[in-house]
């Protein structure tokens, strides 16, 4: 009885998940096609196949082979959209970071195909093939990095540098629940390392315990991101309570970054 509430619950979670991340992606279709904002298309594609991935292979199981092709999208697709909004005009490293990703996932989508590796295991793993079951944990940290950390450092970086300047604060609060979000994400990766390789199933003890802290983590990283990009106007009100321009205008990353641009600089003159 226990073990079937559990499985309830967690597939209850995975649900809320879905649900998150897919109303998150609908949201910024309808807003890049309203405000031409094309530089959210690869958040929009991160958050749809994210979601759409498990339903597809929940109704699709013998597909397994595009299952594999579609989990290898989103970090790469996560990775584009920080290069679109934060360094569209500025160098970085991006192409090392991009060219770099794609090996990585597609060496991962290779033995993942050969040798149906998945953390939990669904099968008992020859001892022969561990170094496999490693280099998947490797890509995930790698994806996890190159996605979810950069993006997370780069919006912390930047809410940094938008606190003094005389904008909404709910636009402040959005890039903090960004940076939030993306780093608790990425934190969560090392649990993936306690994750036993010789114990089966998702639900086996200790691996459901893996199971439901990964899922509250990424829950509450959808949460950041729902909160984030489809803010109520009741909560911009609350945040933007103590401002003296009250305003409804939304600003666009190209925006802000003329205003950081323009405080940074100001800085540079008065220190």
């Amino acid at each position: 009885m226990m073990f079937q509430i559990a499985i309830i619950i967690n597939y209850s979670l995975q649900l809320v998940w879905i649900v998150l991340q897919l109303i998150v992606g609908i949201f910024l279709l309808v807003k890049m096609i309203k405000t031409k904002r094309y530089n959210l298309s690869p958040l929009i594609l991160f958050f749809i196949i994210s979601s759409t991935k498990i339903i597809f292979f929940t109704i699709f199981p013998s597909l397994l082979i595009l299952f594999l092709i579609l989990i290898q999208f989103p970090n790469i697709l996560l990775l584009i959209f920080t290069k679109l909004t934060f360094f569209k005009y500025k160098k970085s490293a991006f192409k090392i970071l991009l060219l770099t990703l794609i090996a990585v996932r597609s060496i991962d989508f290779i033995i993942r195909s050969i040798f149906r590796i998945s953390i939990p295991m669904t099968y008992y793993l020859d001892e022969s093939n561990l170094i496999y079951y490693f280099y998947i944990l490797f890509s995930i940290t790698i994806s996890y990095l190159f996605s979810h950390f950069w993006l997370g450092l780069i919006a912390f970086k930047y809410y940094n540098s938008i606190k003094p300047v005389n904008i909404e604060p709910y636009v402040k609060r959005r890039y903090q629940l960004i940076a939030l979000g993306s780093l608790i994400y990425f934190l969560s990766i090392f649990l993936y390392y306690l994750i036993p390789y010789n114990v089966i199933g998702a639900f086996a003890f200790p691996n459901i315990i893996y199971s439901y802290i990964i899922l509250a983590v990424t829950i509450f990283y959808s949460m950041c991101m729902f909160i984030a990009w489809i803010m109520p106007k009741r909560l911009k009100r609350y945040y933007n309570r103590n401002f003296e321009r009250p305003s409804d205008k939304e600003y666009d990353e190209n925006e802000l970054m003329e205003i950081i641009n323009k405080e940074l600089k100001k800085d540079k003159l008065t220190s």
